[in-house]
């Protein structure tokens, strides 16, 4: 109604004017009106003039977009609007602190041939082929209304990930000491940004999970449960996956854990003592008696090494004078570690023979180990004892044997005599037979 309204109002006011240029009188070509014409001769509704004109401002259909395009690709920057009207759209970069115009309408003002515009009545569509990493930047869609109204696009081109690890070693190797803080921090590149996560080779992380989505990752304080090789991973979508990796030592001081067992050989026992070792750097290891009187007597012992750190003392027929504590000692840059193992007699040893016979071997053990550990130079408990298995043990093992080798040869013995008589129910059958086929025959 207020529409109708103005435009009835611009009706009358056009006839008025008319109507008092007709009246005039013509003077040398012109034509004069009434001066003292009152503006009280009609309505002005400045609220309807400012409705009408804002029926008129443009609204994008379109919103700001980050286009992300692979080298070499076509990029398409639409903008879209609703009750353009009469106004054009036109194309412009923003480069620092200053814009250029690309295109307006559908005239391309560059001399890039790669650049192109696809113009309607609603619509501009801005399209760079072949495109470069210089294309990339911010990109504004502009109205020619007043003031002008405009969005703004980014163009990006997409970039597969990369990763590093901050601070890494040329060795690739990062050495910390025991009870240190350890932070490994990962920067990634990529377009888009690389979503970031840490893992460890071969295990869990020291927390237990399997993997943990972050940039960095701190331990306030670390172990020997905390070396190991740490991978930073990248990921943004682009096919492929960005690795770099660091490998994590820590140095500490001896950890040993003790224990024996027995080898049972054919006219003998041997006794071994076992003491394992972890230790970073690598500790050396040596094997004393407890008491300075008293010399290993390397006659009937032998030391080795079997496996990563698990260090043997082997006693072969062990006598009386084998009896009392030997200490393993393991020493490296961090600390200074020792155990003890005491033997001690169990039920009989010989003490006149330098080893024992085989019936005694299958009827009776001749010493017992038992572990004790000593912490000599470091604070926190480095030892694990592991409890020997009682002596009885092996002469049950022995014992059971001895059964079954009876039992054994009660079997073949009792085999032999089933065969004999089963020898002899065949050989009564086949008599019998024979005599039947003779009195057939008769």
């Amino acid at each position: 109604m207020k529409t109708v309204r103005v435009k009835q109002m611009k009706q009358l006011l056009m006839m008025l004017v008319l109507m008092i240029l007709t009246g005039c009188k013509p003077s040398t070509g012109f034509y004069t009106y009434d001066d003292n014409y009152s503006e009280e001769n009609y309505e002005y509704n400045e609220e309807v003039e400012v409705e009408e004109e804002a029926n008129f401002l443009p609204v994008f259909e379109s919103s700001p977009t980050v286009y992300r395009v692979r080298r070499g690709n076509t990029a398409r920057l639409e903008c879209a609007v609703d009750n353009l009207g009469p106004m054009i759209l036109s194309w412009r970069r923003l480069i620092n602190n200053s814009s250029a115009y690309i295109a307006t309408g559908s005239i391309v003002m560059v001399r890039d041939k790669r650049f192109s515009v696809l113009t309607s009545t609603t619509s501009s569509m801005l399209l760079i082929t072949l495109m470069t990493p210089k294309d990339t930047g911010e990109y504004v869609c502009e109205v020619s209304s007043t003031p002008p109204v405009h969005i703004k696009h980014w163009l990006k081109m997409k970039a597969p990930p990369s990763v590093a690890i901050l601070g890494k070693p040329s060795s690739g190797q990062f050495t910390i000491q025991s009870g240190e803080e350890l932070g490994l921090v990962c920067r990634g590149e990529g377009e888009p940004a690389p979503v970031l996560a840490w893992r460890r080779e071969g295990q869990p992380l020291p927390d237990g999970e399997s993997s943990v989505a972050a940039d960095q990752i701190i331990y306030s304080s670390v172990g020997r449960g905390h070396a190991g090789t740490y991978t930073c991973t990248g990921d943004n979508g682009a096919g492929r996956v960005a690795t770099d990796s660091v490998q994590v030592t820590v140095k500490y001081a001896p950890v040993i854990s003790v224990d024996h067992s027995y080898i049972h050989h054919h006219n003998n026992i041997s006794l071994e003592l076992v003491c394992s070792v972890e230790a970073f750097p690598l500790a050396s290891v040596q094997w004393s008696r407890t008491m300075e009187q008293e010399k290993i007597n390397m006659d009937r012992a032998r030391v080795g090494l079997r496996g990563q750190g698990k260090h043997v003392l082997i006693l072969d027929n062990p006598m009386k004078s084998d009896l009392g504590s030997y200490q393993c000692t393991a020493n490296n840059t961090e600390g200074r570690v020792g155990a003890t193992i005491s033997v001690s007699e169990s039920v009989q040893v010989p003490t006149g023979r330098e080893g024992v016979d085989e019936e005694a071997t299958t009827t009776e053990d001749t010493i017992l180990a038992a572990g004790k550990t000593v912490d000599t130079a470091s604070d926190t408990p480095a030892v694990k004892h592991i409890d020997g298995g009682d002596h009885k043990l092996l002469k049950h093992i022995l014992h059971k044997m001895n059964k079954f080798e009876r039992v054994n040869s009660d079997m073949v013995k009792a085999m032999k005599e089933s065969n004999r008589y089963l020898y002899q129910i065949l050989r009564n059958q086949n008599i019998l037979l024979e005599r039947n086929s003779t009195n057939i025959l008769l």
